[in-house]
């Protein structure tokens, strides 16, 4: 009887273990899947002169509080104006020239203590503005569905509608 009581709670005991290892990795992959955001903080489209639309998107985004770092060469951004097939944007390395069609760039306006800026992951506290440039330029009253989607998390949505005019400015405030 002390035999069989001792196999049943050692495999009870095994049990409860392999158990206990599933429900911590499932833990952490939540959190990840909650906390790994990025967060939105405006977007602005820019155009060559007072006569053209909008070719360049500006996203301004930073990491949701409590997110881990995030490397920018793992994400996607599809654009779509509703007119044209979406494209999907991947990353290419800011050199301060305009990118070309089919890839984003990320330039640091604030952060880069930790030299973040030079290995394309982004940390807590960085401030980052995503530049692509559209293979359509973009008129007034126009809308446009911005999806950031990153290597692990939700994917963040920065939808926006162009103004009825763009006046003489070349930078447009889109959200």
């Amino acid at each position: 009887m002390v035999l069989v009581a001792a196999v049943a709670a050692a495999v009870l005991i095994n049990t409860s273990g392999t158990l206990q290892q599933r429900a911590q990795a499932t833990g952490k992959e939540a959190t990840q899947e909650v906390s790994s955001n990025l967060k939105v903080i405006n977007v602005y489209g820019t155009r060559a002169n007072a006569a053209s639309d909008i070719t360049t998107i500006k996203i301004a985004t930073q990491l949701s509080a409590g997110a881990l770092p995030m490397d920018l060469q793992q994400l996607i951004i599809r654009y779509s104006d509703g007119k044209t097939a979406p494209v999907n944007y991947v990353w290419e390395a800011y050199d301060g020239t305009p990118s070309t069609n089919g890839v984003f760039q990320a330039d640091w306006l604030r952060g880069d203590a930790d030299g973040s800026a030079g290995n394309s992951v982004m940390v807590s506290g960085d401030l980052v503005e995503i530049i692509f440039t559209l293979a359509t330029p973009l008129a007034e009253r126009s809308s446009a569905a911005v999806t950031m989607i990153p290597e692990t998390g939700s994917s963040v949505a920065a939808d926006f509608s162009t103004p009825a005019t763009y006046g003489s400015a070349t930078t447009i405030t889109l959200r």
